[in-house]
Formats: C-alpha cells, structure tokens, sequence
C-alpha cells in the first residue's frame, strides 16, 4: 500500500511538472460537518456533527490533490457517554472550471479514521481504521478569493475490526482561493 502512495505521488509530481502553464492555485476551506453512521450488525445508526477542512493544490484545470482533516461528535448519546471519530484523507479531485461562478467536481479520498468513545468512572478506548470517501460537491464563487461550499456530499466506508460500515458525510462551507 505504501509502495502505491508513492507511485501516485511521482505520477501526480510528473504531471504538475508537464502541466505547470495551467496551474489553477491552491486553496484552503473550513466547513461544518454532519456524518451519518451506520455501524451495521444491528447496531443503531448515530448522528456526528462537528467541522472539517481541507487544503487543495490544483495541478492543472481539471485534477487537483486535497487532503481533508474532518472532526465529530456523536449527538443523542446517554447521560456519561461520549464520542468523537477523526478522518484524515487525501486524494485526487476532478473539477469543471468552465469559468462561471459554479464549478461542480467529485473526489475520491483515501486515509483513516480514529474513533474514541467513554462512559464516565472508565477510562476512554480509541481505535484506528481504513476510511475512504467518493463523491463530489459544487463551489460558487463569491468573489475572486472567495467560494462557497454549498454542499459536498461523500459516502464514506470505514472498515473497524472486521466491521465495514457504509456512512454518509455532508459538508458545507467557505473556501478561500490563492495563487494563480
């Protein structure tokens, strides 16, 4: 697996180099975050709201590399309990910039997930786990600068000790664009 991340990273490096003249920039966002969980096995589905970012280097028109750092916690728990799962991905984004004011595109991230539940008078237990997310959202341009996230919604597949578990994610929120 280590061995494919670094052949997709020099494919990627390769295709900026080839590509330079039409480099689109970079750009950072910060979104809320809802994600749905249905841990399967007749276990109940729960909800997990918090925030995300992601940080986005276009290499040309089309294709950009992101990496999305997202944070929630578990609503409608019992009195003493809690819970939070972190997700750390990274992958390619394709977008159409068709040079209006919405530019729709879809990604496809790969990367882990950390989830850590507690019940008070005991100690917290976290466990780490293969996440993945494919999907795709729209950005409207508010200034030069400026976007709005208006939606990105993603399926997203962890796998947690044997278990997989198919979860939905929405996110929404601002983006700021520099470079070129």
């Amino acid at each position: 697996m280590r061995k494919l991340f670094i052949l997709f990273g020099f494919a990627l490096l390769a295709t900026s180099v080839a590509q330079a003249q039409e480099t689109r920039g970079m750009e950072v966002s910060g979104q809320y975050q809802y994600v749905r969980i249905s841990p399967g096995q007749g276990a109940p589905s729960a909800n997990c709201q918090g925030a995300g970012g992601t940080f986005a280097a276009n290499v040309n028109r089309w294709v950009g590399i992101v990496g999305d750092v997202g944070f929630c916690k578990v609503t409608g728990l019992p009195t003493g309990a809690s819970s939070h799962e972190i997700n750390y991905l990274f992958g390619p984004r394709f977008s159409y910039r068709n040079y209006g004011r919405v530019t729709p595109y879809a990604q496809v991230l790969f990367g882990g997930e950390r989830a850590t539940a507690s019940v008070t008078g005991f100690p917290s237990a976290s466990t780490n786990a293969f996440a993945m997310t494919f999907g795709g959202g729209a950005d409207f341009t508010v200034t030069r600068h400026l976007a709005f996230r208006a939606i990105q919604f993603e399926y997203l597949y962890t796998h947690f000790g044997g278990a997989k578990q198919n979860n939905l994610r929405i996110q929404s929120g601002l983006v700021y664009r520099f470079g070129k």
